[in-house]
């Protein structure tokens, strides 16, 4: 069963891609590229080749990002490069903004510093299950810091395998922006990712007082 938050970000960044293209576009080029991205799902692209998804967070990963794929591959065949890349990454950030909305509650830590240790593990553990893609832990750090260590990412496997690795990172510059936005209590650090070649994804935040 499909997550209704997935669902929901996928109609949020539909409606945005059919906007921003049929303003950058034109309604005749984003029609063409709208219809090519409908011909290569119906063909099981972008994941044809790799076969069937290993596990239900596997299927869900390719779902998240599958549809991105394929937009900017069909926008290369309407517009230059460039042009295509920066499309999909004003798409792909606003959807992750959004999913991350739905996904993530805001981090409080009287609240969270409040609940017995068992009880602050299994919130902890059921914010990382919402990040399908991500083999992760989270852990407090005194009363100043939480930790998210994300030692696979089902994402930047993915694009790897059918050559498009390249496009990690537009899946990562949402949660900066979100973090920055709709988290008022809680400041992001990030050293590395894995996207960007790191041995992790080094999630660090710091409580603001």
């Amino acid at each position: 069963m499909v997550p209704l938050s997935v669902i929901q970000s996928e109609l949020f960044g539909a409606g945005v891609a059919v906007k921003r293209l049929a303003r950058e576009l034109g309604p005749v080029d984003a029609a063409r590229a709208f219809a090519l991205v409908a011909v290569w799902q119906a063909r099981g692209e972008p994941w044809r080749a790799l076969g069937a998804p290993a596990d239900r967070r596997d299927a869900l990963s390719r779902r998240q990002i599958g549809s991105a794929v394929l937009l900017e591959r069909a926008l290369r065949k309407v517009a230059d490069p460039q042009t295509a890349r920066a499309l999909v990454s004003d798409i792909a950030l606003r959807a992750s903004i959004d999913f991350l909305g739905r996904s993530v509650p805001v981090l409080k830590r009287d609240k969270i510093l409040s609940l017995p240790q068992a009880d602050r593990e299994r919130y902890l553990r059921r914010i990382q299950a919402k990040f399908f893609n991500a083999d992760a832990d989270m852990r407090l750090e005194g009363e100043t810091r939480l930790f998210m260590t994300v030692r696979r990412c089902r994402f930047v496997e993915l694009l790897d395998a059918i050559g498009e690795r390249d496009m990690a990172p537009l899946f990562c510059e949402g949660d900066r922006i979100f973090f920055d936005r709709h988290q008022p209590g809680v400041a992001l650090e990030r050293p590395e990712t894995l996207a960007c070649g790191g041995a992790v994804c080094d999630f660090q935040f710091f409580w603001i007082d």
